[in-house]
């Protein structure tokens, strides 16, 4: 080395261009890294040629278009920085709805495979050669945690993917050019070592044991995923006289496993719930996935949704029908003759003109088939135990499909058909939940024969769910007898509701109506007296409320003891009763205690009462200091204490103390306060700063944004308003649409106005669907509107629909025809009803 060195340096021609030294001599030739200086190697080049008698300049010429070559040629593979994780077959995750972005990946969770991956990668950045193969089942995890390991390499490592060959390449040959600070990538190995051909799969196993084996292409890691099945394929030992199908690649996987758990195991489920703070992906896969198979939930929801998206008719029929069976309220285990039968309702003509005679099986079993680890659309539900009788062949939705169907499907009305086959099947207990769905669609006939078959059972809830049906109608005296039956089955309201059917009658009966309040009061609801002395005042009685109430009460105590009444409001739940009872009867502490402990819960008439306790035993100061600590918190009970705030201190003339209260409410993210805090300050004249503060916390808190465009549309900044609110109206909130479409109504804006009025009320907004009515009433399109109101299927906005459809029908002259529906609701097919009669069962009264 030395001697070349000095060659060149005494050169008697000058004619080489380099001057290496002895050490850099020493690189050019036995070095596999790049020589940076061409110089120095055509230098190199030219001296051991002219000792060795060859053709100099020749030489000269052919190292330097070597060197250009070399220079100009990329090694195999990509740099890490160029990598995206779909590319190397990470799988797609989940998506959630969220006002936030969020990363490409969800959080990441490290476990203890993790750990043994880290050790590995160490050895590979101290030098050595490695190979890592994850085995594990479908969507374990297996390939994201091999993208996070790669992510501690040093930024010149490049990765080599079978995937970036030429296709009909000889990955074989492909491999051999594989040099240092290169990964190369296995995911799913099965593909390249376990071949049609087992020549082809054995000669790149050899090539892979080539580059663990040569020093001179070191640092190597080789990252390999396989499932457990192809791993005992490519690494057992043959059987005795069986051909060794798999030598190369058993020698060379051997030692390098590290198994991926299926499950999160118990010593990670803390670090995995402190991911999913982060991470509203991570969150919903811990509440859905199957015994904590948290990665296979966040991989096998979009597979399987693509799985019954493009799924043939009779398969997409099955699936939408176990959809629909059960957003409409039926349980988990559906029988498998129902979800037949329901798929025909699903099918066109043509589709079930083409159907095979073996179509059902065919169907079930591609949807029966799991996706990356998890259930299959529809999987047929088995006892564990032998012995057991299976009764009828059931089936289970996946429950990501299940979730999908109530939101994607939620605004179709179900196929007519589908009703008939659900009262047909349903069990008692599943007809109470159908027929509430029935009900808030407005299917009152169709409801009522669901109830009743639950109410036959012995329902109190399904028998009140009659009455309740034919309460909103003018069938009064009916709906008096159903109150009656759920008071014999145990209702503990159902006198109380009797009473106010026969007050809210178009001739009020008092008679009546006094003596079902009096025999709740007599059972122990006591303050069943208290409505019915309201309802004498809101409903013009004839005498005198108050005295009333007095004598009743009396002849109510010869008969019922406070511990009585006592008993009644804690067995029934009714908390701020019972808290005044406890007062009344000298055990206020207790009484009081019961109070607070509502008042959370979102009880605003708990609240009132203490207040006005801590007011008159301790002063307005007690009563003040309970609701500014109420407004502080985090619970129901914040959302009412504004308001009393306000009431209380504005009538003790503290307006500016009162607003630097209600400011601090507002700044800990209580929105009730911004309203009041708004018409305080809009009464003082200080709009313009109200109007600045609510901007600075409308950004993180929707119902101040709420307050602030309400004030700013009272101010005449209608414009501002609309745009505060169209981003919330455009990202779904219910609430703004239909604050949006007042303002643009009084605009002018009616088209505009129309559309956040029907997709408000689409969500349930109450009084939204009144407003898209009024709108296409206005526009002579009164047919448009019975049949955008049918449509309607949120139970929200159920007595709103029903209610604006007899306003379509009264306003257009269909005064009998809106009388019925009123009366009778509407068929599945869209028709109203005709008269339907429904009477209680014979019971005896107890």
């Amino acid at each position: 080395m030395a001697r070349i060195a000095d060659l060149i340096v005494d050169d008697p021609d000058d004619l080489l261009p380099g001057c290496p030294s002895k050490d850099t001599v020493h690189r050019i030739i036995g070095s596999s890294e790049f020589p940076p200086q061409q110089a120095n190697v055509v230098s190199v080049a030219a001296v051991l040629a002219r000792e060795a008698r060859w053709d100099v300049t020749d030489a000269k010429e052919r190292v330097r278009t070597a060197w250009v070559k070399a220079l100009l040629a990329e090694p195999p593979g990509k740099p890490l920085s160029e990598l995206d994780p779909y590319a190397l077959e990470v799988h797609q995750s989940i998506t959630v709805a969220e006002a936030e972005p969020t990363p490409t990946l969800p959080a990441y969770v490290v476990r203890d495979h993790d750990r043994h991956v880290r050790e590995r990668i160490d050895r590979v950045v101290s030098g050595q050669s490695v190979i890592v193969t994850l085995v594990g089942e479908t969507s374990t995890g297996k390939t994201r945690t091999l993208w996070e390991a790669i992510q501690q390499l040093p930024p010149k490592w490049r990765l080599w993917q079978a995937l970036d060959s030429a296709p009909h390449a000889d990955l074989a040959a492909e491999l051999e050019k594989v040099g240092p600070h290169t990964v190369v990538w296995l995911n799913e190995a099965q593909r390249l070592l376990l071949t049609a051909d087992p020549t082809e799969g054995e000669q790149a196993a050899a090539a892979l044991r080539r580059i663990m084996q040569s020093p001179e292409r070191r640092p190597v890691l080789i990252l390999v995923t396989l499932w457990p099945k192809y791993w005992d394929q490519l690494t057992s030992e043959p059987h005795d006289g069986h051909r060794d199908l798999h030598p190369h690649a058993r020698h060379v996987l051997n030692g390098s496993s590290i198994r991926v758990p299926v499950t999160f195991e118990p010593d990670d489920l803390g670090k995995l719930r402190e991911a999913a703070a982060r991470d509203a992906r991570l969150a919903q896969a811990m509440e859905h996935a199957e015994q904590r198979q948290v990665t296979q939930y966040l991989a096998g929801v979009p597979a399987l949704i693509q799985r019954y998206e493009t799924a043939p008719p009779p398969v997409r029929a099955l699936i939408d029908a176990a959809m629909d069976i059960r957003r409409l309220g039926y349980g988990e285990h559906m029988p498998l003759e129902l979800i037949e039968a329901a798929a025909y309702e699903y099918l066109t003509d043509l589709e079930f003109d083409y159907l095979p005679d073996d179509w059902l099986e065919v169907a079930l079993a591609y949807a029966a088939k799991p996706q990356r680890g998890i259930r299959g659309p529809l999987t047929r539900v088995r006892p564990r135990r032998k012995g057991v009788t299976e009764g009828p062949v059931r089936y289970r939705l996946a429950d990501p499909l299940d979730h999908l169907g109530r939101e994607e499907r939620r605004r179709l009305s179900p196929p007519p058909g589908l009703w008939g086959l659900l009262i047909h099947h349903s069990t008692p207990a599943e007809a109470l939940n159908i027929g509430r769905s029935a009900g808030y669609r407005g299917l009152y006939r169709t409801a009522v024969a669901l109830y009743k078959k639950s109410a036959d059972s012995g329902s109190s809830e399904a028998t009140r769910g009659i009455a309740e049906i034919l309460s909103m109608t003018d069938r009064k005296r009916e709906t008096v007898e159903w109150y009656e039956e759920a008071h014999s089955l145990g209702s503990s309201n159902a006198l109380r509701f009797a009473a106010q059917t026969l007050v809210t009658c178009e001739e009020a009966d008092w008679d009546s109506a006094k003596t079902y309040y009096m025999r709740a009061a007599l059972q122990g609801d006591v303050f069943a007296l208290v409505d019915c002395r309201e309802h004498m005042k809101e409903w013009e009685y004839d005498g005198d409320p108050d005295e009333w109430l007095h004598n009743a009460f009396e002849e109510t105590w010869c008969h019922v003891s406070v511990e009585a009444a006592l008993t009644w409001c804690e067995k029934f739940g009714t908390k701020h009763n019972l808290g005044r009872l406890l007062i009344g009867a000298g055990q206020r502490a207790r009484g009081l205690d019961v109070l607070e402990r509502a008042v959370p819960k979102g009880d605003f008439m708990s609240m009132y009462t203490v207040c006005e306790e801590k007011r008159l035993s301790d002063g307005i100061d007690s009563a003040l200091s309970y609701l500014k600590e109420l407004g502080h918190g985090d619970h129901m009970g914040s959302l009412f204490a504004p308001m009393a705030l306000k009431r209380m201190m504005l009538s003790e003339g503290r307006e500016g103390e009162c607003a630097t209260i209600l400011r601090e409410m507002i700044k800990r993210g209580n929105s009730s306060a911004a309203r009041e805090f708004a018409e305080l300050m809009r009464c003082l004249g200080r709009s313009d700063e109200t109007i600045a503060f609510l901007y600075s916390q409308s950004e993180d808190n929707v119902g101040v944004a709420y307050e602030l465009a309400d004030l700013l549309q009272q101010e005449s900044r209608g414009n501002e308003a609309v745009s505060l609110l169209i981003p919330l109206a455009t990202a779904g909130d219910s609430r703004a649409q239909h604050e949006l479409a007042q303002i643009l109504e009084k605009k002018g804006q009616l088209d505009q106005a129309l559309i956040w009025y029907q997709q408000s009320a689409e969500d349930g907004t109450y009084n939204a669907a009144s407003g898209a009515v009024r709108l296409l009433l206005r526009a002579n399109r009164a047919p448009d509107a019975l049949t955008w109101l049918r449509s309607i299927s949120d139970p929200d906005a159920s007595h709103d629909r029903i209610d604006c459809a007899v306003w379509v029908l009264e306003s257009t002259g269909r005064h009998e025809e809106a009388k019925r529906l009123k009366d009778y609701g509407w068929e599945p097919d869209g028709t109203i009803s005709a008269r339907w009669s429904i009477a209680p069962s014979a019971r005896e009264k107890p």
